[in-house]
């Protein structure tokens, strides 16, 4: 895990602009996003709702002197305000969407959405206007217009020295990069830091005092919300097949997009909302690497974020992987007919990985695993043309265990993929004592087009085979090598594939 800035230290990082001007442009030229009669107006109405907090001079009442200050959004003494100009307050908002969404619901701090939609831009214009943004045409009140009103353009930090965070398979473990993080972490105290904090002893940490307002309520309790660390992170997520509440990056920015923040659900930018998630990952210890996170699901859902696995498949490309693909014949590097490369097979396309079925083989990640691990995938068959019903499908696949030598096909302990067979074993050319529950497996089975969730658990000589969170054969036995490949298998039936990973043990 990262460790967690303190209060004091995040005060200096702030103080020599850290957070801010390596990651903000300065240049306010072009960006005239309201009218100065509009500004005008906004003066009169934050005189009259909005200066006995902030102050006329917009300056706030924090910092002062003895005051702890635990970020530039937040202070941490009761009756203070945050500043509504400089530097630190514009790093705060990506866009005039984003800071307006948070004074029209959230503010006067007395009065809460209580000013009409006018007042409120005008008050934003005044806003703008003191923070040295040049004056234009009138804002209206146009969510997704103001959204793509860009307060200040985001800027890069170039790292040459920065070396890609790399699993034994070569596949890239980082999922954003620092300067993403660092504008995520203004943001989410912008946005989030009145109800939440990722530090304990930073902002609305658990050191807070309860008279600053910081936190929430339910009832006459009075709670904190630290979103890091193992206890927020592996949270049970109590739906089966999804071990943990955030399973993977796409869980976590899909939470936060759509019911966040409570002021105005859905209201901000996807800038910020991808950079928030980018700071949550930072302090729940997932290293940065040279990418930046995108708002692409299809990715994110292959950012793994349960503890101790590593992922399979970046959702990018095949990298890692070998494959053995022919008609029932030992590889070519070995003497025999088979490919070895995934040709036509396999492919990746929107973060996905396609199995055509056809010719049969198989991919393997090209590291044995054994006897302990947790593999985990989550997988969905293309249903065949004409196929009304879906029992009229039979779609083949599996999950080719403990291999030793590569052949199509291989001495393996395989745990069915085929449709209808789902999670039963096949001992190809060994033994194993097991058993399988199918009335269980046609409850929990989701049909093809669906996607379902698999889960097989390897200790010494016993194997647990799961379909979507629920148990459904057991191998107490078995005769094949303690350890070796795991094999994807092509066979008979188009698929995709995403989320793989595995935890060693």
């Amino acid at each position: 895990m990262y460790r967690l800035i303190g209060a004091a230290a995040f005060v200096l990082l702030i103080s020599f602009g850290v957070y801010t001007r390596s990651t903000r442009g300065a240049n306010a030229a072009g960006r005239a996003f309201y009218s100065a009669n509009q500004a005008k107006r906004g003066k009169v109405v934050y005189d009259q709702n909005c200066s006995k907090c902030h102050l006329e001079n917009l300056q706030g009442k924090c910092p002062g002197e003895n005051v702890r200050v635990s970020s530039p959004y937040v202070c941490a003494a009761s009756g203070s305000t945050p500043p509504l100009v400089g530097d630190a307050f514009k790093a705060r908002w990506y866009t005039v969407g984003d800071l307006y969404a948070r004074v029209r619901w959230s503010m006067p701090g007395d009065n809460a959405g209580g000013l009409s939609v006018d007042d409120n831009l005008a008050v934003i214009a005044y806003v703008l206007q003191l923070n040295g943004f040049p004056a234009g045409k009138e804002l209206r009140d146009d969510a997704n217009a103001m959204k793509e009103m860009v307060l200040q353009e985001k800027t890069a930090t170039q790292n040459a020295n920065l070396q890609e965070p790399l699993n034994d398979l070569g596949i890239s473990e980082g999922y954003y990069t620092e300067d993403q993080a660092a504008r995520g972490k203004n943001y989410y105290y912008g946005a989030c830091g009145t109800c939440h904090t990722a530090e304990a002893d930073g902002p609305n940490g658990l050191n807070m005092p309860h008279d600053t307002g910081l936190g929430w309520h339910w009832g006459n309790q009075w709670r904190y919300a630290v979103q890091a660390g193992d206890r927020w992170l592996q949270t049970n997520s109590r739906i089966s097949a999804k071990p943990q509440m955030w399973d993977t990056a796409a869980d976590l920015y899909n939470k936060i997009k759509t019911t966040q923040p409570v002021y105005a659900i859905n209201s901000m930018s996807n800038e910020e909302y991808v950079c928030m998630v980018a700071y949550l990952l930072k302090q729940n210890g997932f290293p940065a690497g040279k990418e930046e996170l995108t708002d692409n699901l299809n990715l994110m859902r292959n950012m793994t974020l349960e503890k101790g696995f590593e992922r399979l498949f970046d959702g990018k490309d095949l990298t890692g992987w070998g494959f053995v693909i022919g008609p029932n014949c030992p590889p070519k590097t070995e003497g025999g007919c088979a490919q070895t490369t995934a040709g036509t097979t396999f492919t990746v396309e929107g973060g996905l990985i396609y199995d055509t079925g056809t010719p049969h083989g198989y991919m393997y990640p090209k590291k044995k695993f054994g006897p302990n691990f947790t593999f985990r995938a989550e997988y969905r068959y293309v249903p065949a043309p004409g196929a009304v019903e879906d029992q009229d499908f039979y779609g083949n696949s599996g999950y080719l265990l403990f291999i030793d030598k590569h052949d199509v096909w291989p001495r393996t302990l395989e745990i069915q993929g085929r449709t209808n067979m789902e999670m039963t074993i096949n001992a190809m050319d060994g033994h194993a004592t097991f058993t399988f529950d199918d009335e269980l497996r046609k409850k929990v089975r989701n049909p093809a087009g669906q996607w379902n969730a698999v889960e097989i658990v390897s200790k010494g000589n016993e194997v647990w085979n799961y379909l979507n969170g629920t148990l459904l054969s057991h191998v107490s036995a078995h005769d094949f090598p303690a350890s070796g490949y795991i094999g994807i298998q092509s066979e008979s039936g188009t698929m995709q594939y995403r989320n793989m990973r595995i935890k060693p043990e």
